[in-house]
């Protein structure tokens, strides 16, 4: 009875044990079961990208995203979207990191903290830093200031007539601009005469997409060590600015000094033996140098306004010695000129307001003759002349043109009738031919220019 009564007790705590056994072992199953079903599910803007069994590597790759993109505009970056993780029971589904990570690609976007230029109050450009402020304000003063390559300059003030100052922005780091192409777009929309970018393209890109004035200060939230809300935040109102609106005026005091030539002056010899008409260079003259300190003052670049400050001479001029003469020349007597070529000649255009002589065709070498006594004071070249002769009767002058070859140099006193120089077709001329011309001396009984003394009708010297 005893041993009956043992035996019942022992199977009946044996069973209880194997019950208690199999209902852990079940339970333990089911909880790990659980366990596996549940996955980490990440969204974005209300939109679910994908599951994942771990949080930590969403975690990770954001940041290494964020690192990559930091690297690549050189500047602080911060995720931009919203990406929450949340832990569900999803039986049936397996995670793909990969995918989620292409996802998080595909939509992510990124700001930077920076600072919008305000002009006037009004918001300009963003730039990244407080110092791209200054830089601004020193390349338009590199613009804008400045003397040519004979020149020193030394800014003494350089205002900008708006107030310009900065206020803490988030933008795209695309929309964010370097201090030379703020510049340059302050100087284009003042002056339109935009500097030189470095790129041009990408600049213009910007500009076009730029999102102003409406570019809120987003409040960003300091998300916990987990993943639970990675870089929360507002989405940027798209209303675009009006950036060409805004100008800026600037005004520049300098101190310029410059180096200025002095003229030399010329001085006379007078000569008895020599004629009128005649002079010569005894000694060269040489300008002088001063230094001149100018205080300029300029608007946009422009100078409006200038003073002598001092003035030194550094270099005295040394002045040109010329020797004149003081002779006059053979007059022309009755006033008869002999023909001016050798034999008669066929003249296919006469003398009109335009055209300040006769032209006479006749062989080319035909001797040309002096008109009558004179002085040869000229014996040249020019483009539309050719080779000629310039001689002077007193009261008159008789000009030689497309000459071939000149018998005569400058200062040689001729006859009347003398072979000067032989016909040719030199410079402007169509054929060969002799173009000859009667001037009246103006009364300085000299030649300095090609139209200073009256051209007359040369027929009306001769009984043809």
């Amino acid at each position: 009875m005893i041993r009956c009564s043992l035996f019942r007790t022992l199977s009946i705590r044996c069973s209880h044990y194997i019950f208690s056994s199999a209902l852990i072992i079940i339970s333990a199953l089911g909880l790990l079961h659980y366990q596996n079903s549940q996955v980490y599910v990440v969204s974005a803007g209300g939109h679910e990208l994908g599951l994942v069994e771990d949080a930590r590597e969403i975690d990770f790759f954001v940041e290494e995203l964020t690192e990559e993109y930091s690297a690549l505009y050189s500047m602080d970056l911060e995720f931009a979207e919203k990406i929450t993780i949340t832990k569900e029971l999803r039986p049936d589904c397996e995670p793909d990191p990969e995918a989620v990570r292409e996802r998080i690609r595909q939509i992510g976007s990124f700001v930077a903290d920076a600072y919008m230029i305000k002009v006037d109050g009004k918001p300009f450009v963003p730039v990244a830093c407080e110092e791209d402020l200054d830089k601004v304000v020193e390349a338009l003063k590199d613009e804008y200031t400045g003397e040519c390559e004979r020149a020193t300059a030394k800014v003494l003030d350089f205002i900008v007539a708006e107030d310009l100052d900065l206020q803490e922005i988030r933008v795209e780091p695309e929309q964010v601009f370097t201090a030379a192409e703020a510049a340059s777009l302050l100087k284009a929309n003042g002056s339109k005469t935009p500097l030189i970018m470095a790129d041009a393209g990408l600049f213009e890109d910007r500009l076009n997409d730029l999102h102003l004035p409406s570019i809120v200060e987003h409040e960003f939230k300091s998300a916990p060590a987990h993943v639970e809300a990675v870089v929360p935040g507002s989405e940027p109102v798209t209303e675009k600015a009006p950036v060409e609106d805004i100008t800026v005026s600037v005004k520049s005091l300098e101190e310029v000094t410059e180096i200025e030539p002095i003229p030399y002056s010329t001085e006379y010899i007078y000569d008895d033996d020599m004629l009128i008409s005649e002079k010569e260079v005894k000694e060269v003259g040489s300008d002088g140098e001063k230094e001149i300190v100018y205080q300029v003052e300029r608007e946009n670049g422009v100078e409006i306004e200038r003073k002598v400050i001092s003035e030194k001479v550094i270099k005295e001029p040394e002045p040109q010695v010329e020797i004149k003469g003081l002779k006059e020349p053979p007059s022309i007597g009755t006033g008869q000129f002999v023909w001016p070529v050798r034999g008669k000649g066929v003249v296919y255009n006469g003398f009109s307001s335009r055209h300040t002589g006769i032209d006479i065709h006749i062989e080319q070498g035909t001797s040309v003759l002096a008109a009558d006594d004179g002085v040869v004071t000229y014996d040249g070249y020019g483009d539309t002349q050719g080779k000629y002769l310039i001689l002077r009767h007193g009261k008159y002058w008789t000009l030689y043109l497309h000459n071939s070859e000149h018998l005569v140099s400058k200062g040689d006193r001729v006859s009347r009738g003398q072979p000067i120089a032989k016909v040719g077709a030199t410079g402007r001329a169509f054929g060969s031919h002799l173009h000859f011309e009667v001037r009246v001396d103006d009364g300085s009984r000299e030649w300095n220019s090609y139209y200073q003394h009256r051209p007359v009708d040369p027929f009306r010297f001769f009984n043809r």
